[in-house]
């Protein structure tokens, strides 16, 4: 099996230590100048607290349970989620110089390309109802009709989604941690939740508070390093 590059790291500590580094770095010059909303900054640090609060508890004999144990299991996933979405909408060179990228954790650019070549497939998602309480799972695979994919290449489902509810949201729930959306998206930027799968379905669970609102999910492929492909058409329903 070929090594993976990806860029996160695996133990929690160091994307703990990752993710802190780049709250620090993330002053509010830069996130100016690389158009980072104050809201996702104050996400990712909420995200990056929670985490490393949930994670002292699981490391602690005294205080890990079977509750605690998943309850850190989804912050990291939460936390990763997140993190990946920021260097895939907001790390891009130029703005950022080698120094920076440098300093936010990464590797040096590599002016001598290796032979992973850029995303060429394009993906197709459908959702369906799982017969549980708020939740759903989508469907991913490759457009109909697509060449044999590079597994290099076409490496795994960058998701992005986005809930609206009805009638759309209003200013305040459009600021919030949740980004409701105003109205129907016309293209997936409008879509902030992000998370990354290598398999062909992934179960989504949403809050009661959900339910009857419109969920939109739209995807493309990413390889090993993280570079995103064409996006594929969208998909959409009713949260049950």
């Amino acid at each position: 099996m070929a090594k993976s590059t990806d860029w996160m790291p695996g133990p929690r500590t160091e994307i703990l230590a990752m993710c802190q580094n780049w709250i620090l770095y993330l002053t509010g010059d830069r996130r100016t100048a690389w158009g980072i909303p104050d809201s996702e900054f104050t996400e990712l640090e909420t995200l990056c607290s929670t985490a490393q609060t949930l994670l002292r508890k699981a490391q602690d004999e005294a205080e890990r349970t079977h509750v605690i144990t998943v309850e850190c299991q989804e912050a990291f996933k939460s936390l990763t989620a997140k993190m990946r979405f920021f260097r895939d909408r907001y790390f891009k060179m130029p703005p950022l110089t080698e120094g920076d990228w440098a300093a936010l954790g990464f590797k040096r650019k590599d002016t001598h390309p290796s032979p992973t070549p850029a995303p060429d497939g394009v993906p197709a998602a459908s959702l369906s109802y799982t017969g549980g309480p708020h939740a759903m799972t989508i469907h991913l695979g490759p457009m109909a009709g697509t060449r044999e994919l590079d597994p290099e290449s076409d490496y795994g489902y960058a998701i992005y989604t986005g809930i609206m509810p009805i009638g759309g949201a209003t200013l305040d729930q459009a600021a919030a941690d949740k980004h409701y959306l105003m109205k129907v998206p016309a293209d997936e930027k409008s879509l902030l939740h992000y998370r990354f799968t290598r398999r062909g379905k992934e179960k989504l669970v949403f809050d009661a508070e959900d339910a009857g609102k419109t969920v939109y999910v739209c995807c493309r492929y990413e390889n090993r390093k993280g570079e995103a492909g064409q996006w594929g058409t969208a998909a959409s329903a009713i949260i049950p």
